[in-house]
């Protein structure tokens, strides 16, 4: 099969791999799993430090990047002989897919490429309401903002969340996802003017990110905000706590600022707040498979109205994966950008 190259450079060294549509071994399912035929597959920013050598997949997950895809199910795993002679549909087990599902999958890596296996507890039903390029962009920005959101950061009704990095695909899902459970947003980020088109998605505020940013928050909510989601963490962070009321908390899930902060820890004990640090890819199947059921119960009544949509900024057929890289790493994004297959499958 065809699949985005896997990064083969030194670990840790920082320098982006070169990025091509190359040949590479087919993926096998195994007990539990199920192989998907690729319709779609979104970029994320991991996978953009995973081809600069600086986040490495999970052991045993697949060197191709592609934390997420959509597609149909072509095979599923068979428990005592994961050949592909031995795999057939009789032997889905307890699994509720089938050959011929369509289907969204939350992977740990091997999604931009023709064909990806992953475990069953780890897929959900394509809505119908979403084109594959939609669906392609789906699962990481879904679950991350569930997860974060919801598990991490007990977000609810009437409650204030302060979002940063609004524009990216996680940050811009986090505001949809939030409005629809009865939260307040504002949202930050270092150009105001990427920010504005996201007041049509319900962001009552718009702040920038800088030392000024705890009195921009308060002067909207005198306060302050019940929850910080931040996927931009270095030295900002010490802002972005000062903006919390007293007893809030904040849920760190990216490191785009830099790796180190410097924060006042006594006012952390004094206003009893709270630091939370969040991944998803690092979760074990069990974990994953419980988000995604609450998570796609959540959503079951609300895809038709399309407020659980991803914002996508481009699509681009897969062979052209070095200029979907290129311009990820530019920052410059609005949503999502989905690689496609050329060959009739998206349409």
């Amino acid at each position: 099969m065809k699949a985005v190259s896997p990064y083969l450079g030194k670990a840790g060294s920082g320098k982006p791999q070169a990025v091509s549509w190359v040949d590479h071994a087919d993926p096998v399912p195994g007990a539990g799993e199920v192989l998907i035929e690729v319709r779609a597959a979104a970029l994320n920013r991991g996978d953009l430090l995973q081809m600069r050598g600086l986040y490495p997949p999970p052991a045993g997950a697949s060197p191709v990047p592609g934390l997420e895809a959509c597609g149909v199910i072509t095979a599923i795993g068979n428990a005592t002989d994961p050949t592909p002679d031995a795999v057939s549909e009789a032997e889905a087990g307890d699994s509720e897919f089938k050959v011929g599902d369509e289907v969204v999958a939350l992977l740990a890596g091997g999604g931009q490429a023709e064909r990806v296996a992953v475990h069953s507890g780890q897929l959900l039903k394509k809505p119908e309401s979403l084109t594959w390029i939609e669906a392609g962009g789906l699962a990481e920005v879904a679950l991350t903002s569930w997860t974060n959101l919801v598990h991490e950061g007990s977000l609810v009704a009437g409650q204030t969340v302060l979002i940063t990095a609004a524009a990216s695909g996680v940050g811009s899902y986090c505001v949809r996802l939030a409005k629809e459970l009865g939260a307040n947003v504002v949202v930050a980020g270092r150009k105001l003017q990427r920010l504005e088109p996201l007041r049509d998605f319900g962001a009552e505020g718009v702040v920038q990110l800088g030392e000024g940013l705890a009195k921009d928050v308060r002067e909207l909510c005198p306060n302050g905000v019940d929850l910080v989601l931040d996927l931009v963490g270095g030295h900002g962070v010490a802002s972005l706590l000062a903006a919390l009321k007293d007893r809030g908390r904040l849920v760190l899930l990216g490191l785009m600022g830099g790796t180190v902060a410097e924060i006042p820890l006594s006012d952390v004990l004094r206003r009893r707040l709270e630091i939370r640090g969040s991944v998803l890819r690092a979760r074990s199947v069990e974990e994953k498979a419980g988000l995604i059921r609450s998570f796609e119960s959540f959503a079951a009544s609300r895809w038709e109205s399309g407020c659980l949509t991803p914002l996508i900024d481009r699509s681009l057929p897969f062979e052209q994966v070095s200029e979907a890289y290129q311009a990820l790493a530019t920052e410059e994004v609005f949503g999502k950008i989905v690689l496609t297959h050329s060959l009739g499958r998206c349409e």
